[in-house]
């Protein structure tokens, strides 16, 4: 499968870095911790979502217009063609959720920021709320704890998404 790389703008990363430390702070500051689905530090988790977040709403000419939620954002990111979508980063090449019920979205689409370069994330592609409920396993990647998700074998490219959210609304 083919990745769609961005290469993030310092006006982007500074956004990215601004919203993930707000983030941050705002969780020390009420004692919420990150679900752990990795080992890396909270901080370099949010920055890491936000990368993906403005990647993807580069891609897809979206607003980056992020809200600071401390316990989540309810499995919804942002609305496309009237699809909910949710980006979800991660170092592994699994599409992941903590639990299965926090899946409530049409379309969840797969980043992984770049180990060698801090500005590059890779969008790895995206699933439909239905594909990932038919596919996903249970993952333990750190141990005790678990997750779900799908491998990234399992996504469709970036660029089939606007295809397939076309398909369903001429469907309907």
């Amino acid at each position: 499968m083919r990745d769609e790389a961005i290469t993030l703008t310092g006006p982007e990363m500074y956004a990215a870095k601004a919203v993930a430390l707000q983030i941050q702070l705002g969780k020390e500051k009420t004692g919420v911790a990150n679900r752990r689905i990795c080992s890396r530090d909270d901080l370099q988790i949010n920055l890491e979502g936000q990368m993906g977040e403005v990647a993807v709403c580069r891609y897809l000419g979206l607003d980056y217009c992020p809200k600071i939620h401390l316990h989540g954002d309810g499995g919804v990111d942002y609305r496309y063609r009237g699809s909910s979508l949710q980006v979800k980063s991660t170092q592994t090449n699994y599409l992941l959720f903590p639990k299965q019920e926090q899946m409530n979205c049409d379309y969840a689409i797969l980043c992984v920021p770049s180990r060698d370069k801090a500005n590059l994330v890779f969008i790895r592609g995206w699933i439909s709320g239905h594909e990932w409920f038919e596919w996903n396993k249970e993952k333990e990647l750190i141990p005790g704890v678990i997750s779900y998700g799908v491998s990234r074998e399992r996504l469709h490219p970036i660029d089939k998404l606007d295809e397939d959210i076309t398909c369903k609304i001429t469907k309907n």
